[in-house]
Formats: structure tokens, C-alpha cells, sequence
């Protein structure tokens, strides 16, 4: 029975892929989609069964044709995902049929007839696809896949993990397009031996083995995450998993030149210019950018340039310069803060220190100076007693006593 595909109640959510190539057909006729340039393989994203109450059908002279409204997207009424995948994954070219290629679809055609069968894909170089076991991607946005994709998956080794990472502040959304693992088979088996996970550190989160028929989709908290495939068999004739990622949250802007980022996180990220350095488009130090909803900054980060340069180009008047070195801003008020701490921190106890050694220079010098006075004063002194006991004729007797 066709019970799969439509066991899914209608969604009303949009799609977990805004991009990629579009691929729309009458449920009842083949779906035909392909890529164009050499190298590249198809990689599906999405497959979809809409009802005949979100199809438009017109006839153009080459046959009817359908296809779904954007407004009408959201009502999915069930996945051909698992089905596609087996058919296109990993191929050039496709040709699908839903009454070819869906188990016991004929039997069940009243469900599926009269709607849309609509495919999301990409088309990806093989080099494109992260494979390789142990390595460390750094992107934006990418594709994962395990080795030997669609054929089979190795178990040798028999741990293959790919770690992907962000940019701080982003988190890292994965979405599993293809799994095709060996599930449970043996009534002695009660877990998965053979396994895809999901690890954000020691958190888990994903782990699962079989089949999907829907994307799979895992948001990690922080920046990086972990893939890791767990297979017992050297080779096992599965087809493995397709996943594709992308960030969440805006890309960190390149620091401008005389400036330095303050902080960021999820939403906002604040930037500064270096001292007597300005935005020249606001003339100012400080820059506060918020991540909008489309994960894009809401202004623009351009480089710093020096306030002087500006007002000897003429871009400034001579008020606005000195506004800026001088400082307006509670930016430039805490330079002047700064430079007054200087000052009270370093010029005036030095120059209190100068002061006091001066001082204390002068009175060394004053007392040295008086004791001398002193000393030639009692010289004299003696003299004058000496003659004053012993007169010549010629000598002159002064009257005024000593005072030592």
C-alpha cells in the first residue's frame, strides 16, 4: 500500500530550503530534470506531492502543464523524498515516474493523481561534497556526504566523522536530504549497528539508522558540530547520507582598518575606531550593527580614517575636527578621562617630588652658608683680640666688640 508518502498531515510551514533549482510536473507524468555542466551531480533537497487544491494547470499547446503557486507552497501533502533519492541521488540526469518508481502506487493512484510532483535540488561538482573522514570544514554553507554516496557507505573506518564550524556567533543548521543505512534486522538486535549521529560536544543530537522520507533537520546551539557515521561493514549496499548545512546568523565582518571589534554575538556586534579615528560616513568612533531576521547586518562596516586627513581634504570644517580630536562623544570624553588620570597619576607627583628635593637642596645650601658666616666671624674675632693685647703704632683698634 502507498501509505508512506501521504502518511504525513498536511504542513503549514515553508519550505527548509529558500534556494535551489525547481523541478515541477503533473503528478501523472514523467519528471524529467537534469544538470547542465559536466562534473556536476544532482543533489536533492526537497520532493513533494501537492493536492489538486494547490495546483494551477495550464494547457500551452504542448500538453497540460502544472506547477504551484508560490502563495500555495506551503501546503505539502506528502514526501517523495526517499523515493527521488533512490531514482536521481548522485546522478547527472533524472527521469522519474511516480507510478514506476513508488511501491504499490498504481494500486493507491486516486491519492496521488490530479496534483504536483515538485523537486528542490542542487547541482554539485563532486569536488564540492565534504567526504573526507577527519576533516574539519570552516563555510557558510556546503554539502556532506559519506564515501562511496549513492552505491554504498564504508565501514572502513568504521568511525568517519566530519566536523563543520561557523563563524562566532552563528550556529550551524544541518538538514539530512538522504539516509539510507542498515536498520534494525535481527530480532536479537536492539539498537543500530550501524549508525549516523549529530554531536555538539557531549551533547547528542541525532541518532538514527534506516530510512528517511522527509529532510531531517538539526540546529546546534554554538558554531561547530559534528557528523559522524558508525558502520560495521566494510562495504554495505546502501546508499549512506546526502546532508547539506548552512549558518545561522550573520558572517563576521572583516575588522576595519584603524579599528577593532568590541564584542559580538548572535545579534549585534560593536566596533571602534582607533583615538583621533572615525566612520566616514557618520564621523564618528562607535558602530553598533544588529543581525537582522535575513541574516545580514542592517548597515555597513567601511574603514576608519584619521580626522586630520579628512579636514585637510576639506571633507570636515575646522569646528568639526576639533570637535573630533578634541572629543564630544562619550568616547572622547574617556580619552580625556584617560589623559587626565595621566596627569593626576604621573606629572604631579613628580612634580611634587622636584619641589621638595629643590627645597631640600636650599636648605643644605643655607645652613653651609651660615655656618661658614659663623666661622669667619671667630677668625676675625681672634685676630682682633690678638692685636688688641699686642698694639703697633700703626694698627687701628675697631670699637665694636665681637660677638662670638
Amino acid at each position: 500500500m502507498l501509505t508512506q508518502p501521504f502518511a504525513l498531515l498536511l504542513l503549514a510551514s515553508s519550505p527548509l530550503f529558500t534556494g535551489g533549482e525547481v523541478a515541477e510536473v503533473c503528478s501523472d507524468r514523467d519528471l524529467v530534470f537534469s544538470c547542465a555542466v559536466p562534473g556536476q551531480q544532482l543533489a536533492i533537497k526537497e520532493a513533494w506531492l501537492y493536492g489538486s487544491t494547490a495546483t494551477i494547470r495550464e494547457d500551452l499547446g504542448q500538453g497540460e502543464e502544472c506547477h504551484v503557486p508560490e502563495y500555495m507552497v506551503q501546503y505539502k501533502q506528502g514526501s517523495f523524498l526517499q523515493y527521488i533519492n533512490k531514482q536521481c541521488g548522485g546522478q547527472t540526469e533524472c527521469k522519474f515516474s511516480v507510478g514506476r518508481h513508488v511501491p504499490a502506487a498504481l494500486q493507491d493512484q486516486d491519492q496521488w493523481k490530479g496534483g504536483v510532483l515538485r523537486v528542490i535540488y542542487d547541482c554539485v561538482h563532486k569536488s564540492d561534497f565534504h567526504r573526507v573522514c577527519g576533516s574539519e570544514v570552516w563555510a557558510q554553507t556546503g554539502w556532506v556526504q559519506s564515501v562511496g554516496y549513492p552505491e554504498y557507505y564504508l565501514g572502513d573506518p568504521g568511525v568517519c566523522t566530519i566536523t563543520i564550524r561557523v563563524d562566532e556567533g552563528q550556529r550551524v543548521m544541518l538538514t539530512i536530504s538522504d539516509l539510507s543505512i542498515r536498520e534494525i534486522v535481527q530480532p536479537s538486535e536492539d539498537s543500530c549497528r550501524d549508525s549516523l549521529s549529530v554531536t555538539e560536544g557531549s551533547k547528542q543530537l541525532f541518532h538514527q539508522c534506516g530510512e528517511t522520507n522527509q529532510p531531517l533537520r538539526i540546529t546546534s546551539e554554538g558554531s561547530e558540530m559534528n557528523l559522524t557515521l558508525t558502520a560495521t561493514s566494510t562495504v554495505f549496499p546502501k546508499r549512506g547520507y546526502l546532508a547539506y548545512f548552512q549558518a545561522l546568523g550573520c558572517e563576521t565582518l572583516i575588522t576595519p582598518e584603524d579599528g577593532y571589534r568590541v564584542f559580538r554575538n548572535a545579534t549585534h556586534a560593536e566596533y571602534l575606531c582607533c583615538v583621533h579615528h572615525v566612520f566616514p560616513d557618520t564621523l564618528a568612533r562607535h558602530r553598533l550593527l544588529q543581525c537582522n531576521w535575513a541574516h545580514t547586518w542592517n548597515d555597513t562596516l567601511p574603514n576608519c580614517v584619521d580626522a586630520e586627513e579628512l579636514f585637510e581634504n576639506g571633507n570636515i570644517t575646522e569646528s568639526q575636527y576639533y570637535t573630533l580630536v578634541n572629543g564630544s562623544s562619550r568616547y572622547a570624553q574617556a580619552e580625556m578621562l584617560r589623559q587626565a588620570h595621566l596627569v593626576y597619576d604621573l606629572v604631579v607627583p613628580t612634580v611634587i617630588m622636584t619641589v621638595l628635593v629643590l627645597g631640600n637642596v636650599a636648605v643644605v645650601f643655607l645652613i653651609i652658608y651660615c655656618r661658614r658666616g659663623i666661622i669667619e666671624e671667630g677668625v676675625r674675632c681672634e685676630e682682633l683680640e690678638s692685636i688688641k693685647a699686642n698694639p703697633e703704632p700703626t694698627d687701628t683698634i675697631d670699637s665694636e666688640p665681637c660677638n662670638v
